[in-house]
């Protein structure tokens, strides 16, 4: 049974399993997480001068906000700071970094209802990460950067962890996706790019979790959830990242995927915590299996 824990006492390989085997995990007490929290802030109140970032709906229009962030986000995402920062995160959190890889942090934003809600700040119905070509090795970091409410959080769909689920993953290519995605900040009433979901989901019970500031939520990319449709007056910025173990990559220990239909692999998107590396073409093809030959491998943002 899976279960919501808070600073558990575990050994990084037990929590990584633990994660695997569907819990939820909050780490209240890493200082790193607060210093991403509070520079991530300064970036948004920089952004939005000299509003409050959290009432920017009040003041931009979707327009304009789908071209601030379209500008912003890749700054953020490829800053040094930001890497550093995230590093520091996974680093003080006891994970192994001789092991451990990770993608850059990207910034989340969910607008109240009537503003923008596609492209940049895509609301994301019920899906599992591992639909979107993610490996069922990944572990997802999720900090909010002002509190959260029931009304704009994430919601969890635990009892379905691993349980399959209707849902339109075999549209999803990985490598046809790092095209699409140049159009996000040009969508900003209609998604334009492929967006697996779950198909007519109505879970039993949903859980939500509202980890303050300053706090980070650890779930498995196999962990079916959605953006909670923000009812509040309140913009809601988040920043998440992923984490994989090259060990469990290579012994294939992970979470259950029983209704996965994407193709291709984000695997490339990670690199290593200790030395900034990716993993070798070689290493991934021998996992993975070889991309075919007009594959885009890694999604590159324009400059």
């Amino acid at each position: 049974m899976a279960v919501v824990s808070v600073d558990p006492d575990l050994a990084p390989n037990e929590l990584r399993h633990a994660l695997y085997g569907g819990d939820l995990v909050v780490l209240t007490r890493l200082a790193a997480v607060e210093d991403l929290v509070e520079y991530t802030r300064a970036e948004l109140c920089r952004l939005f001068a000299p509003h409050d970032p959290r009432h920017a709906h009040r003041f931009f229009d979707p327009e304009q906000v789908a071209h601030m962030l379209g500008s912003w986000k890749p700054r953020f995402i490829h800053a040094e700071r930001s890497k550093q920062l995230t590093t520091a995160v996974v680093r003080e959190a006891g994970l192994a970094v001789e092991h451990t890889y990770y993608d850059l942090p990207k910034p989340r934003t969910a607008f109240p209802a009537g503003h923008l809600t596609a492209g940049m700040a895509f609301a994301f119905p019920w899906h599992r990460d591992v639909w979107y070509s993610a490996p069922r090795q990944q572990i997802n970091w999720w900090l909010p950067v002002y509190d959260v409410r029931p009304d704009n959080a994430m919601g969890f769909d635990l009892a379905s962890f691993d349980r399959a689920v209707a849902n339109t993953s075999g549209a999803f290519d990985y490598y046809r996706n790092n095209v699409q995605r140049s159009s996000t900040v040009t969508a900003v009433t209609t998604e334009r790019q492929v967006r697996p979901g779950a198909v007519d989901h109505r879970p039993a019970q949903e859980v939500v979790v509202l980890p303050r500031p300053g706090e980070v939520l650890l779930f498995s990319g196999a962990q079916l959830h959605r953006s909670i449709p923000n009812t509040s007056e309140l913009s809601r910025y988040s920043v998440d990242f992923r984490t994989v173990d090259a060990r469990d990559l290579a012994q294939d220990r992970g979470a259950p995927t029983l209704d996965v239909a994407c193709t291709g692999t984000a695997i490339r998107d990670f690199h290593s915590v200790a030395d900034g590396s990716g993993f070798d073409e070689g290493t991934v093809t021998a996992w993975f299996g070889a991309p075919p030959a007009d594959a885009v491998l890694v999604f590159e943002p324009a400059t």
